[in-house]
């Protein structure tokens, strides 16, 4: 099975480097504009994607409702919503470094959501959501070519279950900018190509 992986377009959480999580923000004019390039990098594949998957927080939506050329092939799953952050949603980046200092926060960045933040979910935690979402598609669907439109967190979760790795070296690789498309192989167990860097 090919996985058209892609992050939501930005909003001015993303802007103002504030941790959304599980707040729900919509796209920003930027946002919306990316999902729209990356509706065109996508033009040659849109016939053959059977259905798009995303999470049920507006920004991934209204991200998907953009890309997809029919509202019927959009359903909404519970499992792909961001990771928890519990504490930290909704606060600045630089509020949070200053709190824990900037060697420990630096850190906390770096492991990539292995350590969950205070009240929230770890990445094991997201791995266990993506295992039994990819599980179920896998099954529904075989072979077809499914686009999953989600958040920089799951996204990397997802990427550590069908490849088998969340080494700190996977992680960091797996990070993806909110224009970018991937393209992962269930079979390959990983990376086939990345469609686009959507110029914004």
């Amino acid at each position: 099975m090919e996985l058209f992986l892609l992050r939501h377009g930005q909003t001015d959480y993303n802007a103002e480097k504030r941790f959304q999580g599980r707040v729900d923000v919509p796209l920003n004019q930027l946002g919306k504009l990316q999902a729209l390039k990356m509706r065109d990098q996508l033009l040659a594949d849109l016939s053959q994607i059977a259905q798009f998957y995303t999470s049920p927080l507006c920004r991934a939506k209204e991200t998907a409702q953009l890309i997809a050329p029919d509202p019927s092939i959009v359903k909404v799953d519970g499992r792909l919503t961001e990771i928890d952050l519990g504490e930290f949603d909704g606060r600045l980046e630089t509020d949070i470094e200053q709190d824990l200092g900037t060697e420990n926060y630096d850190a906390w960045r770096r492991a990539n959501f292995v350590q969950g933040a205070p009240g929230g979910e770890s990445l094991s935690q997201a791995m266990r959501r993506a295992e039994s979402f990819l599980q179920d598609i896998v099954s529904a669907q075989g072979h077809e070519k499914i686009a999953i439109v989600s958040h920089q967190g799951f996204l990397i979760a997802l990427k550590s279950v069908i490849s088998g790795d969340s080494t700190r070296q996977a992680l960091t690789r797996y990070r993806q900018r909110n224009d970018e498309i991937e393209v992962w192989s269930t079979e390959n167990a990983g990376l086939i190509r990345k469609l686009c860097i959507a110029s914004t």
